[in-house]
């Protein structure tokens, strides 16, 4: 069975291979025409050639014939073997000169899938390793079949040649890589991008950039063609990294897409001969150029996504998977620096810890379902965190169980506090089928002070504070820090 890649995608991309994967004579229309698309996207390429070599400055179904090859599986690389004969027959080429290209056109599109297959290639290219892996196998590797092959068969056809057979083959090379670069890039990320997370904001900004970026590719191309050298193009770089880092890998290959189309259009309007004094001069250069901006782009916006996805996963690591609060071990991990702060600071009462306890919460779980207590518990977390301060820390410890932490806070404060969370508690009331579910709570709290233990000391100290409010009667406040309190300044 052929390894074929399995990944989420954006339509119209599952229904398209799911029916190249079919029985019958579809499959079979669907690989021809493919074939037929890679032999139009080559006329397009070769509308925006060199004329005087007939080489085409950026060659787009090289990029387009990896993407399908990459997705859709290896009977996909009839494409390129269809469409490479079908250009090579329109261009009348020498018998070897077609042979090789062909050759090299369909080698470009499957070994590079077969190497990044093996290496465990992900086509989102959210990750620096991956975009690596796709410009080292995709983007540099592929093209230099196509070059090679193509340039070899070049050199036995008995044809005049128009330069070097090393200007030549660099041309060549150049022009598949950009296409792969470019092409192969924003179809990846448009296919694997299945939710679209750009905000209106961000799609204005990014039309700006795009307007910015194809300005600057027609101004480069309009100076060279008059013969005036331009650096003017090295502000893609710049452009096209403020694309990836507010815009993500959406952005970075949707710019380097522009700046390609917008260099091709340009350079359809300079005359032909102007191409002969630069060769791969000062052209070859303006594409080199989009090559970097492009790849820059790609890594920049991979870097972030990183970031992004490491901050997600630490922000996962400290938080209560059903309330979202901090969890019992970073909550550990602030109390005990609460600890010591307060044995630095020497005062009997500097923070307070408040242990919260719903009554009876097994019988809300037996009586009503555990989606109801689930339920109870968000409520819960909602309310304790719409009381505290913003230098305080809420915590979930497991169950019913939650703490809060009251850093800096005196022992009428703190008594304050728990007794309106009480309050608040015995206020929520969740529907539960045809009735509704209330709860109340019993609180411990405990002042931390120069003279506290250590933090396992403290926990327990307002777990047993808890259990006297539960032993009062429950729906209680039982609180030690008053006793801090003629120590307090």
């Amino acid at each position: 069975m052929e390894p074929e890649a399995q990944y989420s995608l954006s339509r119209p991309w599952p229904g398209l291979l799911a029916l190249s994967h079919g029985r019958g004579f579809v499959p079979v229309v669907i690989l021809l025409l493919s074939g037929l698309a890679y032999y139009l996207l080559g006329l397009v390429g070769l509308h925006f050639s060199h004329e005087f070599q007939g080489f085409s400055a950026v060659w787009i179904p090289s990029g387009a014939a990896f993407f399908m090859v990459l997705l859709g599986g290896y009977r996909w690389a009839v494409a390129p073997l269809i469409g490479m004969s079908l250009v090579a027959t329109h261009l009348q080429l020498p018998l070897a000169m077609g042979a090789g290209a062909t050759l090299g056109a369909t080698l470009e599109a499957l070994l590079p899938v077969l190497l990044l297959r093996a290496l465990g290639f992900d086509p989102r290219l959210e990750r620096i390793r991956d975009v690596m892996l796709f410009i080292a196998m995709a983007v540099v590797l592929g093209p230099v079949f196509t070059a090679t092959l193509g340039t070899l068969g070049l050199s036995y056809s008995g044809m005049t040649l128009p330069a070097g057979l090393a200007d030549i083959w660099l041309l060549w090379w150049l022009g598949n890589s950009v296409g792969c670069l470019v092409i192969a890039g924003v179809l990846l990320v448009l296919a694997t991008s299945v939710e679209s997370t750009a905000t209106p904001r961000c799609r204005l900004f990014l039309l700006s950039l795009l307007g910015g970026v194809a300005l600057t590719s027609m101004l480069s191309v309009m100076q060279l063609s008059v013969g005036q050298p331009t650096l003017l193009l090295f502000a893609l770089v710049p452009l096209i990294v403020f694309a990836a880092t507010y815009c993500g890998r959406q952005g970075a290959t949707l710019l380097a897409f522009g700046a390609t189309v917008a260099s091709l259009m340009t350079r359809h309007y300079v005359p032909p001969d102007v191409y002969a004094s630069h060769m791969v001069g000062l052209f070859s250069l303006d594409v080199a150029l989009i090559w970097v901006a492009s790849f820059t782009g790609l890594v920049v916006a991979s870097a972030y996504s990183e970031h992004g996805v490491s901050a997600m996963y630490a922000r996962l690591a400290e938080r209560d998977g059903l309330t979202s609060l901090i969890n019992r071990a970073t909550f550990e991990q602030r109390l005990t620096r609460a600890i010591d702060s307060a044995r630095r600071d020497g005062r009997t009462q500097v923070h307070a810890l408040m242990f919260i306890d719903l009554d009876d919460f097994k019988q809300i779980n037996d009586r009503f379902g555990h989606a109801v207590g689930d339920r109870v518990l968000r409520r819960i977390a909602r309310l304790l965190m719409s009381q505290v301060r913003g230098r305080d820390t809420v915590a979930r410890l497991g169950g019913d169980e939650f703490v809060i932490l009251l850093e800096n806070c005196t022992a009428g404060g703190a008594r304050q506090m728990a007794e309106r969370i009480a309050v608040g508690v015995r206020g929520v009331v969740v529907a539960a089928g045809e009735g509704v579910c209330q709860v109340t709570s019993s609180i411990g709290v405990v002042p931390i002070g120069a003279g506290t233990g250590s933090m396992e000391e403290v926990l327990a100290a307002a777990d047993s504070a808890h259990y006297r409010a539960k032993d009062g009667g429950k729906n209680r406040v039982h609180d030690l820090t008053m006793e801090a309190l003629p120590d307090e300044g």
